[in-house]
């Protein structure tokens, strides 16, 4: 974590020049930047840009929060990584805010290693003025969506898959929202996955910066209606819409309903985007002493410990542990394989 400057110097102003030169943006808008938190959801190919862009742009405070570990696959699209990340297993979070330590600015950057969800939600994002979505998966933007209605925050949406990419601002008061353009998509299962026809390597770069365009534009007090983004830079198509009002049967939007939000649903483990790894949920819930976890592993495979995490190399399997008891399985796509080695060795 880092600290801000306290009071604005003639080294930061003159850092920012070019940017509050900008006659839309102007100081205003760089005074606001420098003011806002910003939560950065999910760190891979596209929060690992956003995140890159919003620091540069002086963003006061930044939140980085991801739940997955860097690998060599990660390398040709995402960002604030390099080999050696990935040689070590490092949590992108913390790697991510190394790599923007590194590269300066007054930013303040909280990494959390850590999967968004419904009950640390309110934790992880609560006093943000804005929130980036740099996830891959559908679940964890309806969560997004719902608590961003919910609390009247503002949240910039971006997808990227194959050679086709989207963005939409969505506001805090008027639709529409995710679900009124994706109505199915929560209880959806097949369609275009990283897995199955990969990514265009500058394409979330791409996705990324407009998505930052969207986010400064909002910070520097446009309000204006966001507009529906849709990229293929493989095929030289761009277009963008109005993305129109809520749908009339949304719940979120026009019933204030907020189902993801629910407490009774089961998050359950999930197979990641893009390799044989399981991510595997602590049920109950977990706060756990990582340095115990080590010594009691002690002798049963090969050990690595980290400042989040406790890792364990056995029988070709290698499982992360973290504090909130969630684990990262790496080397099968089994859901039954890895929840069988986490309560083998974690025993919840």
């Amino acid at each position: 974590m880092t600290d801000p400057e306290t009071a604005p110097t003639a080294a930061s102003a003159d850092r920012f020049s070019r940017q509050a030169r900008f006659a839309p943006f102007g100081p205003k808008g760089q005074e606001r930047t420098a003011g806002a938190t910003v939560a950065v959801v999910g760190l891979g190919g596209l929060g690992s840009w956003i995140a890159e862009h919003l620091a540069r742009a002086g963003v006061g405070t930044l939140r980085l929060i991801d739940r997955d570990l860097v690998e060599a696959s990660n390398l040709p699209r995402q960002g604030l990584y390099g080999d050696a990340d990935a040689r070590g297993g490092r949590p992108k979070a913390e790697a991510a805010a190394e790599r923007l330590a590194a590269i300066g600015g007054p930013t303040r950057l909280e990494p959390h290693v850590a999967e968004l969800t419904r009950a640390n939600v309110d934790r992880l994002l609560g006093g943000s003025q804005l929130v980036m979505d740099g996830l891959d998966h559908f679940a964890g933007r309806f969560l997004l969506n719902d608590w961003c209605r919910r609390e009247r925050v503002p949240w910039v949406y971006g997808g990227a898959v194959g050679g086709t990419g989207a963005v939409l601002r969505i506001d805090a008061n008027r639709g529409p929202c995710l679900r009124c353009l994706f109505p199915g998509a929560a209880s959806a299962t097949g369609g275009d996955t990283c897995d199955t026809v990969g990514v265009l390597s500058p394409l979330p770069a791409l996705i990324a910066a407009l998505q930052c365009s969207e986010a400064l534009r909002l910070l520097a007090g446009d309000v204006r209606p966001g507009r529906l983004w849709q990229l293929e830079p493989w095929e030289g198509r761009a277009l963008a819409i109005d993305a129109g009002p809520s749908a009339p049967d949304c719940a979120t939007c026009r019933r204030e309903a907020y189902p993801a939000l629910d407490p009774a649903a089961d998050d359950g483990d999930v197979r990641l985007c893009g390799r044989d790894t399981v991510q595997v949920a602590a049920r109950g819930g977990a706060d756990l002493d990582l340095a115990a976890v080590a010594a009691r592993w002690t002798g049963l495979g090969e050990l690595e410990r980290g400042r989040f995490l406790v890792r364990i190399r056995q029988h070709g399997l290698t499982l992360s542990l973290f504090r909130d008891g969630r684990a990262l399985i790496q080397g099968t796509s089994s859901p039954a394989t890895a929840r069988a080695l986490y309560e083998r060795l974690v025993g919840r």
